[in-house]
């Protein structure tokens, strides 16, 4: 037993070994290796922590430097004023393993080590990556990496990586094992609009495997969907086991990387760990009730819909539209991934009669092309009514273009989906920015937007996709 300078009474190897709460939600926390220069690791992620808004005790530790950003620097981690749940190790591979000991003696609960330089690197780095798994095990203390951005949980204002960003709240989390695929994820969920909760860089995979992750999140209230971005895994039978339970509770959806022998042998030398065969990854996790996407903006607009809207009783869409191709093009890619476009019953046509003219100059069909007739926003409304309300529809597409002087239709979008009970998903041709307030609008009420025809596809199909998983594994 140890008494550390700021009371902390530790037990080392009594801990509970992978209770990662006080990890992801820590009181307190302490950056070994913070510094003062904006071009280092040690600053930019002591910044994110502060800028991410962390309320708890904040302990910047360095052995020279006396203030950072306001906050008083300690010469070393027995030396804060008061116990420390997380520690953050800034510093270099050795130094990394060898301040373990002083984290267990000091209490602390968690680590996030950043450092690269491990099982990534080859034989050396192997033997030093198992001596710090190891030790970490040995003291019972949780560890996140090494060789990671870092982690981020909004839920408790804890943004811990050294990009310092802030995410939107929400109940998406995504676990992810490269830092620059995560960063690009965050950014493309940020364009989204789509709400994050937890967002893990797992680095190298040392102590805590994807199955722990997976574990906490499955049982985590603040997160809805989990998103998986993998290159591979020694775990993976056991996460796939883990998929299958969880996936009756939420929706895991994954993005996997390193599909030939090349980008096989790329994901060994970037976190140590590898991939294998593609087609197998793909057919067990989809057996074991995964969403697999095949790149990110697929894997965000899966979790978006599925963070969002109500699920479809079943996989027919009605779209409704006001130009052709965009409706074209979506109906190609909800057909090729099994979505249906049934016929409109003569009472939705004679209703869209009622609206735009008993002799319209279109086609009436299923797309819904209601050409110039439907640019004003209240008639495009009142034909979206009677497409969603027809009993043949399980969900709606309405598609729209971005019009100087005609505004989108988004308020009507929203009427009928409450009217009739039913999912409706919003494709607008328009820029990020340009459809950003409506997007706003939209996805507050239950109603994910896209710019995009193959994510909006992606989208409808996934919401199908996951009730089917349901009833397949309820059933099962």
């Amino acid at each position: 037993m140890t008494i550390c300078s700021n009371n902390a009474v530790v037990n080392g190897g009594s801990r509970m070994k992978k209770d990662l709460h006080p990890l992801f939600y820590p009181r307190s926390a302490a950056v070994l290796g913070a510094v003062a220069d904006p071009e280092k690791v040690g600053f930019n992620i002591f910044e994110s922590i502060v800028y991410g808004g962390f309320k708890g005790p904040l302990y910047p530790i360095h052995p020279k430097l006396k203030n950072i950003l306001g906050y008083d620097v300690y010469p070393s981690l027995d030396k804060v004023p008061g116990p420390v749940d997380v520690a953050v190790i800034a510093l270099n591979q050795l130094s990394t393993v060898n301040v373990l000991e002083e984290c267990a003696q000091c209490g602390v609960k968690g680590i996030l080590s950043i450092a690269g330089g491990f099982g990534e690197v080859g034989a050396e780095g192997v033997k030093l990556e198992n001596k710090l798994t190891e030790r970490a095990n040995e003291l019972g203390i949780p560890l996140i990496g090494p060789n990671t951005l870092g982690f981020i949980n909004d839920d408790g204002n804890f943004y811990a990586t050294f990009y310092p960003l802030r995410l939107i709240k929400g109940g998406v989390s995504i676990i992810s094992q490269s830092g620059g695929m995560g960063l690009t994820i965050m950014q493309k969920a940020l364009d989204e609009m789509m709400g994050m909760n937890k967002w893990i860089g797992v680095g190298n995979r040392a102590a805590l495997e994807f199955s722990d992750y997976l574990t906490y999140l499955g049982d985590d209230p603040a997160t809805r969907v989990i998103g998986v971005f993998m290159e591979g895994s020694e775990d993976a039978l056991k996460f796939v086991k883990l998929i299958r339970e969880i996936c009756l509770k939420k929706p895991v959806v994954v993005f996997k990387a390193g599909r030939t022998k090349e980008s096989d042998y790329m994901a060994m030398t970037h976190t140590g760990s590898l991939a294998g065969p593609y087609r197998l990854y793909k057919d067990i996790l989809k057996q074991n009730g995964a969403i697999v996407a095949d790149t990110v903006e697929e894997l965000v607009a899966c979790c978006k819909a599925l963070s969002l809207s109500q699920l479809p009783e079943g996989k027919r869409v009605g779209v409704l539209t006001h130009t052709a191709g965009p409706s074209i093009v979506a109906a190609d890619y909800m057909l090729q991934l099994g979505c249906e476009l049934p016929k409109y019953a003569p009472e939705t046509y004679q209703k869209v009669r009622d609206v735009i003219g008993q002799n319209p100059p279109v086609v009436l069909k299923n797309p819904l092309d209601a050409a110039g007739l439907g640019f004003p926003a209240l008639t495009y409304g009142r034909i979206a009514d009677a497409v969603l309300g027809d009993p043949s529809v399980d969900i709606m597409m309405a598609i729209y273009c971005l019009h100087k002087n005609w505004r989108f239709p988004s308020q009507e979008i929203i009427d009928v989906r409450k009217k009739w009970n039913k999912p409706a998903l919003a494709y607008y041709v328009s820029t990020v920015g340009d459809s950003a307030k409506d997007r706003e609008i939209l996805q507050k009420e239950g109603v994910p937007l896209y710019i995009n025809a193959r994510e909006a596809a992606r989208a409808v199909y996934a919401l199908y996709e996951y009730k089917q998983i349901i009833s397949s594994q309820t059933q099962g």
